[in-house]
């Protein structure tokens, strides 16, 4: 019998051994082996893939621009396809030497994993592409949507759960082809079928979806440019749908022939199974470098100077093209928009699509749209309170005056005719791809009430104007947020903080309104970040928005320097030695090294310890923590000694150089199950037991918040 032909004598043998959980005998263990035309398409094609990826790896750790996402996850695709090539390529090559692996062995065993791990892992990250693509657009306004580790430790897990699943089974050791990989089986054919159609059902969910949904939300002037990059996707999603199709079903089609001895030619499919196995390791790895902007930096990396000129001349009349559609969108403007901010838009543009992978400059474009809509639609709520306008406003009306809402519904075109200003071109983008918008102002009038009790009065409508705020506006997607990856939006003149907040603090500042209203109402002097307006963004097919316009602490850029300080000491140290002061934002053990104390007038100390004291009580009332004194040391301006008058938590250094504005800000966490679990976790994690993690009991947060106060501002 010859060694290299797979009979279906040796199929039944194999299949009755298994099904009555004998061994296998060495003499046909030796039967056992690849044909020769298989052993040939491994050998050759996993050493072209292996010099490809492994290639493309090195280049990818190399460049950092390359790994910018989604650059890493095809890195992580590159590992798998390397393992895989390399576990191929051995089984291969000891076949051809006629030294197959013997079943149930280390060696086996190991082998089956690897090919399991490697198969799993390339088609894991394939679906991380295509999510990611998605999440990226439909979560824009965050302001840090950086989940690279979450993707690859997701990916790592479900990997290995898969394996855990297949390895408890005894699915794997010595198939008919050769290989070790899962076994032919009755139970394995129930379980790969299964298998097989659920990852294609997903795969083609997932990535279906996520091109349908990219290319749904192209803006207008980005048509052309799209154009690239989905046919891009489209042709990796196709590609691998199909190979990874073939592949599975010709394989299928042998292991059923197997078990329920079919009359089929086993050779001849597994040698075209093998065809597409190794099409799928050259094919990919290829088309991933042909995304535009990977093969723009390799092109530009490896010098090919008459094909990057060719590219740039086609960027160049793809923008020229933009910029007549800018300038007939500016000439829609009756005023308000200047030649440099024109130059503005078309410069960032041309940037963003130079340096950044389509998906983020598509991205950084919803996010400034988005900016430009909730601009728009804070001046007509505020425009409102005092003009008639001609647009859709529904009153909600309750017996509970902190249960009212006020809901805006208009077109973007009658904010151009209705408004007394014209909005940014952005805006103007967004006519056709977005009708109608609808904003929701909670509770107004307690909020207009907080807001005309200031000493210092503030226009909202003013500090918001679009002209005035257009450069940051257009810049939008340069905000970094805080730790929590929340949207800040800082206006023009430093008076306003426009910061978004999740579902669950939209619905903490709605619940305790009447005690904060009223708390604010009869402690004029606190110290607290008032809130001025809580609305909810509603658009389509973006997840609805909740934004609270906040008044702005340190009023001014002119800071020198920032402290956040809650009174904890587990992980509040920021500064090391190379560190910009200037450049970070501080934090408690900071403050102590740096400064020590407040050094400001012993009246002025006093004043700051009573009320933050009663402003933490109050949290404490409330059942809130992780709030913040947040210390501004700001430096005058020159020849600047006094305080600018009916400037509220402003406070003169002794050193006339500097001033302090000072604010408790971030006060809208409750002490949930997810704060007690970060508390506890972290003590296990530092096997410290009495850990001061900054999440704690409300009344320990506050006491421990107090005493640093206490402690700062000398007041004992």
């Amino acid at each position: 019998m010859n060694k290299t032909i797979i009979t279906q004598e040796i199929c039944y043998q194999i299949f009755k051994i298994q099904a009555s959980y004998k061994s296998f005998s060495d003499p046909l263990l030796n039967l056992i082996l690849m044909n020769q035309v298989s052993i040939w398409f491994y050998i050759i094609g996993c050493s072209i893939s292996l010099i490809l990826d492994t290639c493309l790896l090195i280049i990818f750790l190399y460049k950092s621009q390359l790994r910018q996402s989604p650059g890493d996850i095809f890195l992580g695709s590159f590992i798998f396809e390397i393992l895989m090539a390399i576990q191929w390529y051995i089984s291969a090559i000891s076949s051809q030497e006629k030294k197959p692996l013997a079943n149930n062995s280390l060696e086996c065993s190991f082998a089956a994993a690897l090919t399991l791990i490697s198969h799993l892992g390339q088609y894991f990250y394939i679906l991380a592409f295509f999510y990611f693509l998605t999440r990226q657009v439909k979560t824009s306004f965050k302001a840090k949507n950086n989940i690279q580790w979450l993707i690859h430790l997701g990916v790592i897990i479900l990997t290995l759960i898969i394996c855990v699943i297949v390895f408890s089974l005894s699915l794997t050791g010595k198939n008919v082809d050769g290989k070790c990989s899962i076994v032919t089986s009755l139970l394995a054919d129930y379980v790969i079928t299964l298998g097989y159609t659920l990852t294609i059902l997903i795969y083609i969910s997932i990535g279906g979806y996520s091109i349908y949904y990219i290319k749904k939300n192209i803006p207008n002037q980005y048509k052309e440019r799209a154009q690239k990059f989905l046919k891009f996707s489209f042709i990796y999603f196709l590609t691998y749908l199909i190979l990874i199709i073939s592949a599975q079903l010709v394989e299928l089609l042998a292991s059923l022939s197997c078990t329920y001895q079919w009359d089929l030619r086993l050779n001849a499919m597994y040698d075209t199974a093998a065809f597409f196995d190794i099409l799928i390791l050259i094919l990919l790895p290829i088309i991933r470098i042909n995304d535009p902007y990977t093969k723009r930096i390799l092109l530009k990396m490896f010098g090919y100077k008459k094909k990057q000129k060719q590219i740039i001349e086609e960027n160049e009349l793809e923008l020229s093209k933009n910029n007549s559609s800018v300038d007939q969108d500016i000439s829609l403007l009756t005023s308000g928009i200047t030649q440099r901010q024109s130059e503005l838009i078309i410069n960032r543009e041309k940037s963003q699509t130079d340096d950044n992978p389509f998906v983020n400059v598509l991205q950084n474009k919803k996010r400034g749209q988005i900016m430009c809509k909730m601009i728009a639609g804070l001046q007509i709520d505020q425009y409102s309170k005092y003009n008639s306008l001609d647009i859709e406003i529904v009153n909600q009306k309750s017996d509970n005056i902190y249960e009212e809402k006020k809901i805006y519904k208009f077109l973007n075109d009658q904010i151009i005719t209705t408004m007394p200003y014209n909005l940014c071109q952005d805006f103007i983008s967004l006519v056709e791809d977005y009708p109608q918008i609808k904003v929701v102002s909670y509770t107004p009038i307690i909020f207009h009430a907080i807001m005309n009790r200031e000493n210092d009065k503030l226009d909202i409508y003013e500090s918001l104007n679009i002209n005035n705020n257009f450069e940051k506006i257009t810049n939008a997607s340069k905000n970094e947020g805080g730790k929590s990856g929340q949207f800040f939006f800082y206006s023009q003149d430093n008076q306003l903080i426009i910061k978004t907040v999740t579902q669950q603090e939209l619905k903490i500042i709605l619940s305790m309104l009447k005690n904060y209203f009223q708390y604010i109402l009869s402690n004029p002097n606190t110290l607290i970040a008032k809130i001025y307006g809580v609305f909810t963004f509603e658009q389509e097919n973006q997840k609805n928005i909740n934004i609270i316009v906040m008044r702005n602490i340190a009023k001014t850029s002119n800071t020198f320097r920032i402290y956040d300080l809650k009174g904890s000491s587990y992980d509040r140290e920021v500064a090391k030695k190379d560190t910009n002061l200037q450049k970070v934002v501080l934090k408690d053990l900071d403050f102590l090294n740096i400064e020590k104390y407040l050094y400001i007038s012993q009246e002025d100390a006093s004043y700051i310890a009573e009320n933050a004291i009663k402003d933490s009580n109050f949290f404490k009332s409330q059942g809130l923590i992780d709030y913040s004194l947040i210390v501004f040391k700001i430096l005058n301006e020159k020849n600047q000694n006094l305080i600018p008058k009916n400037q509220a938590n402003t406070f003169m250094c002794d050193d006339i150089r500097y001033r302090y504005h000072i604010g408790i800000i971030d006060y809208l966490q409750e002490y949930n199950v997810q704060k007690q679990f970060e508390k506890y976790s972290k003590k296990i994690i530092k096997l410290n037991q009495n850990l001061d993690t900054s999440s704690q009991d409300p009344k320990i947060y506050a006491n421990r918040f107090q005493q640093f106060i206490r402690r700062i501002t000398k007041h004992e």
